[in-house]
């Protein structure tokens, strides 16, 4: 999601945006890898969202990725992932 928002082809950020008019806008960003990813895949009906019915795939951020500067994005901790409904990692807080 950093590099669809701040257009860098590395985490390297000294390095100028590759066509910076290309960049998603954080909504944008989160889409492509929830509702959006999941309607590529045909999977729009169990993946994409969390909600009844659908698969429970989720990773939690420690900041708000909506909220969090395009820059920094990369650098936001995973708190939490859940694949199939089970935990897969859990960070120490």
């Amino acid at each position: 999601m950093a590099g669809a928002r701040h257009r860098r082809p590395t985490r390297d950020l000294t390095r100028p945006p590759h066509a910076p008019e290309q960049a998603l806008t954080p909504l944008q960003a989160l889409q492509g890898y929830t509702t959006q990813a999941a309607y590529a895949a045909g999977e729009e009906a169990v993946a994409g969202r969390v909600a009844p019915g659908h698969r429970a795939d989720l990773t939690v951020l420690a900041a708000n990725p909506l909220r969090v500067g395009d820059t920094e994005l990369a650098d936001v901790p995973v708190t939490l992932t859940i694949v199939g409904g089970k935990i897969t990692h859990r960070a120490d807080v």
